[in-house]
């Protein structure tokens, strides 16, 4: 059997994250893509909580993925990779993990690989896409030319057209933007009652 691994930040979930899918879909028996639903907040970026997420993932984002992908959110995306592999049992399955090929190298170092992931990486069967084909998980290559980056630079600017061309087909852009950039209303401490003085 062939499976597919995609782990994600996804904040937001852009027209690449969908193309890392769809590809392992196209290639894979069934699909694991590992979602976090942590907060993003950084300075001088959009802040893209998890739960905004979340409901964008309910409402626009399982509809359109393809028949043999199984969502599996929160925690780590990395580590869940490697626990996945950690506990795979069967001798018989390959393993391919979906990434570009930035994050390839920088979550999936050779010596952990050899470490994490034996015996199957040295049996081969443990394999990385963009690196047997690099010109499919490129940027700007086959794959489309955006980065999460981008997109939260599109909401903090207020570029909504652009963030909208950039999502997957089959989404509705409007609904996704307005779940982003509403502000959450922090909520409002109960005020306190007046203390009363009692005499004794």
């Amino acid at each position: 059997m062939r499976i597919g691994l995609v782990p994600m930040s996804a904040k937001p979930y852009h027209a690449g994250h969908h193309h890392l899918v769809k590809s392992a879909s196209l290639t894979n028996d069934e699909v694991f893509v590992f979602v976090s639903l942590s907060d993003r907040i950084k300075k001088n970026e959009f802040p893209i909580e998890g739960s905004k997420m979340e409901k964008i993932w309910i409402d626009e984002l399982l509809s359109i993925m393809p028949e043999n992908v199984s969502i599996i959110f929160g925690g780590s995306p990395v580590r869940k990779v490697y626990e996945y592999i950690q506990n795979e049992d069967s001798r018989e399955n390959t393993i391919t993990v979906y990434s570009d090929i930035v994050d390839t190298r920088r979550n999936y170092s050779e010596s952990a690989r050899l470490k994490y992931m034996e015996p199957l990486y040295s049996k081969g069967l443990i394999k990385f896409a963009s690196e047997e084909f690099p010109e499919n998980f490129t940027r700007g290559g086959d794959a489309p030319d955006i980065s999460g980056t981008k997109m939260r630079e599109y909401l903090l600017k207020g570029k909504k057209d652009l963030f909208i061309g950039n999502l997957p087909e089959g989404v509705r852009g409007e609904n996704i933007w307005n779940i982003l950039t509403f502000l959450t209303e922090e909520k409002k401490e109960e005020p306190k009652a007046p203390l009363i003085p009692t005499s004794f």
